[in-house]
């Protein structure tokens, strides 16, 4: 039988035996994302990779080669042209049971010939968003106006991806995935884009402005959805293990391992923003968890290159202002932390991984900050941080 996104102890187990069988597939899609067919033994895994980092907006990239045919070839009769895309499936073989794990939908961004292979690069649906792709252009500006009733954050995200791209055809047609909260959230200030920007800017601006993570899961679905901030650790620390490395001899991870730290670590940001009246407010979030190597009292404070983050507010005022500045700046912070002591390891490709996921490692909590997939030798480098050391941090000592 053939499971689709599907965890079992079977799959489980199968993954720590010496036998795992992982093997790659690329599934043609359309612009409407319906497959178109199926590549598997035309592709050549040798310098083939996948590359997967946390963060708003582009997160999934992608290098691979086929041996070349007619059919690959890019032209208007192709699997890969203009408006389509592919999905790039993991599947894993336990006993009479294959379990499929998508690893992403990509654009293709880049084509070669040589030596009678076909090098493609790919880069998430993020790519028709943000300009990289060069669709999705604003051509006549684009305002909302809160005056004349409440404007959804959901709505607006999900009008922004119906855009014409010019030819009749949606931005994506895939509906997304929304953090119900903000089906019911209104825009609190009004937000524009001129002749000339990408409609994927006004949805990284909303993200900013309440604190959400914007990007495109391994479905090809957009997704926007608020983190905690103040107890976002204990959020990490009870979503419960996408797996489990019980020891440093099990065949699972390798035993070639490296930890890097970066030494320039930010452990404050600083938010600011005012209003339509003038009035300006601001909220600087600081690293004091007791616990982290790089908190305020151990190594002093130490702020962006680009010290103060604005953020436009409109017409709110007093506490919810300066609330606002809070959540974005404790936001900030937490990933300049993820940044600096992340720890990197070696393992075997687990085809269900992704950023934002929480592992047992070395019989500690940790957050995958980014994957690294390379896919001839089925193995991947995983980038990681402890959950103890982020800057806020649930039941752990603190100062003042």
């Amino acid at each position: 039988m053939i499971y689709f996104n599907r965890i079992t102890n079977e799959y489980e187990q199968s993954l720590r035996d010496d036998h795992y069988d992982i093997d790659i597939f690329i599934r043609p899609l359309d612009h409407w994302e319906n497959g178109v067919g199926e590549i598997k033994a035309d592709i050549v895994k040798e310098g083939s990779s996948i590359s997967v980092n946390k963060g708003n907006g582009a997160r999934r990239s992608t290098g691979f080669s086929l041996i070349l045919k007619d059919e690959y070839i890019p032209s208007k009769n192709s699997y890969f042209w203009y408006n389509r895309k592919f999905m790039l499936v993991a599947e894993h073989k336990a006993g009479d049971n294959i379990y499929r794990f998508p690893l992403g939908v990509f654009l293709c961004s880049s084509a070669s010939e040589l030596n009678g292979r076909l090098t493609l690069s790919g880069v998430d649906k993020y790519a028709n968003l943000n300009g990289e792709s060069n669709v999705g252009k604003v051509t006549e500006p684009f305002s909302t106006n809160i005056s004349a009733g409440d404007i959804m954050i959901g709505d607006l995200i999900r009008e922004l991806l119906l855009q014409d791209i010019g030819n009749g055809l949606p931005i994506d047609p895939v509906a997304p995935l929304i953090d119900p909260y903000f089906n019911s959230c209104p825009l609190y200030a009004d937000v524009t884009l001129s002749v000339g920007q990408y409609y994927g800017e006004l949805i990284t601006q909303l993200a900013q402005m309440y604190g959400a993570d914007c990007y495109y899961n391994t479905n090809g679905q957009l997704v926007f959805r608020r983190k905690p901030t103040v107890d976002q650790p204990y959020w990490y620390m009870h979503m419960g293990y996408l797996w489990r490395y019980k020891d440093q001899d099990e065949t699972v991870i390798s035993k070639s391992q490296s930890t890097t730290y970066s030494l320039d670590g930010i452990n404050c940001v600083t938010v600011s923003t005012d209003n339509s009246e003038g009035s300006v407010y601001s909220y600087t979030a600081r690293n004091k968890n007791a616990e982290s190597p790089i908190n305020v009292k151990a190594i002093g404070e130490r702020y962006p290159s680009d010290p103060i983050v604005y953020i436009s507010l409109g017409d709110t005022s007093g506490d919810s202002g300066e609330e606002k500045c809070r959540q974005y700046a404790e936001y900030l912070l937490l990933q300049k932390t993820r940044n600096t002591i992340s720890e990197n390891f070696s393992s075997i490709l687990i085809p269900h991984f992704d950023v934002d996921r929480v592992i047992r490692y070395k019989d500690e909590d940790y957050i995958i900050d980014s994957l690294n997939l390379d896919l001839a030798g089925r193995k991947m480098t995983v980038g990681a941080s402890n959950v103890s050391f982020l800057p806020q941090n649930w039941g752990l000592t603190s100062y003042e």
